[in-house]
């Protein structure tokens, strides 16, 4: 095997200032593989999307990993009450250079590896767990061998396919057919554990891992079919020039590819419609017989027998109210007779108060 030398290029070339609070550094992380008889080849290049405080919290959970200071410069964080702005543009300028350095000298670091190698790194660019590996790139085909039963290694799984397929889309994979046929049998078992992870993540997860699966099944098919098509007009040109060989070489790797595409799911058929002229939704035995005339003569009716029930309900409650306010007279009566009762008992227990008065002082005579 080759001796292979593995290079990150990093660029800060994209800025995203999100409500006018904070701004969004766009990391391109481009993974490069040489060796001595070939030129330089890109294995893969993404972009993620981080504020300046998320490199910070990267330092101090490398720092608390490994237990010593890491040895990359950051920006100085801005303290006190006259910092100033981190959405000047001096200040942009300046960290998207220096954060570029930063992890240019973190990820190219050939003497101290454990820094680039750490899962936070990997987590914090989205890089696979074997980014850095020197095997020859089918080495670096994600697999299923692993416990998918785990959810973290579910993910890194995923995370691994998707790199796959974006390389594939780059024309950076050198055999699309073969990466595309792993990916449908890693994807499928994929799919699979889900199933069995879905109650320790938690139905809100499964969805949502559910989706990105769906979505990179997708992407997938839609790249393969792009592909089949591309091949098929190469397929024509080459008609012209060459006859039988090439043709045959095309449309065995035209077939390949079709073999890499997943099967469609199963759409559900639309209910049947009725016949014409026949009535399904909300019959009941009573409208089934009735043509169109008749049901809109039961129409009528129902709507004067609900007529004649509301009149009926209108007249009780119009009784309910007499009787209310016949009552409420009555109690107006009763509440005068008990005022005049308790004023002739006052007068009454005045008047024996007097003659109590009375007959004591005669005694007292």
């Amino acid at each position: 095997m080759r001796p292979q030398k593995v290079e990150v290029v990093v660029i800060i070339d994209d800025i995203r200032i999100i409500k006018e609070s904070y701004a969004l550094y766009g990391v391109l992380v481009r993974v490069i593989r040489s060796n001595n008889e070939s030129t330089n080849e890109p294995s893969y290049e993404h972009r993620v999307y981080r504020r300046f405080s998320e490199f910070w919290d990267l330092k101090n959970k490398l720092e608390k990993e490994f237990g010593t200071e890491l040895p990359y410069e950051l920006p100085q964080r801005q303290f006190g009450l006259w910092k100033q702005s981190s959405l000047d543009p001096d200040i942009i300028e300046d960290r998207k250079v220096t954060l570029a350095n930063f992890l240019q000298d973190l990820l190219n670091d050939s003497f101290d590896t454990k820094w680039k190698n750490s899962p936070h790194v990997c987590k914090f660019l989205k890089l696979s767990t074997n980014w850095n590996s020197l095997e020859p790139r089918y080495s670096n085909l994600p697999s299923s061998q692993g416990n998918l039963n785990d959810p973290t290694h579910w993910l890194t799984t995923f995370r691994d396919s998707k790199h796959l397929l974006e390389s594939c889309e780059r024309g950076i994979s050198s055999s699309v057919t073969r990466d595309l046929m792993q990916l449908r049998l890693v994807l499928h078992d994929l799919e699979n554990s889900l199933k069995h992870i879905s109650e320790q993540i938690g139905q809100a997860e499964y969805s949502r891992r559910h989706n990105l699966l769906q979505t990179l099944k997708k992407d997938m098919n839609e790249f393969a079919l792009q592909s089949t098509s591309s091949i098929h007009e190469d397929n024509g040109d080459n008609n012209v020039n060459n006859n039988n060989n090439n043709n045959n070489n095309n449309n065995n790797e035209r077939s390949d590819l079709r073999m890499a595409l997943f099967e469609e799911h199963t759409k559900p058929r639309p209910p049947k419609k009725p016949a014409l002229g026949r009535r399904r939704f909300g019959e009941t035995e009573e409208t089934s017989p009735l043509d169109n005339q008749q049901l809109l003569q039961l129409h009528k009716d129902s709507m004067s027998k609900q007529d004649l029930e509301m009149e009926q309900m209108h007249k009780i409650v119009q009784r309910q109210k007499n009787l209310s306010l016949t009552m409420n007279q009555e109690l107006l009566q009763d509440n005068e007779l008990l005022d005049s009762l308790n004023d002739g008992v006052d007068n009454t227990a005045s008047r024996l108060r007097t003659a109590n008065r009375r007959a004591k002082q005669f005694n007292n005579e």
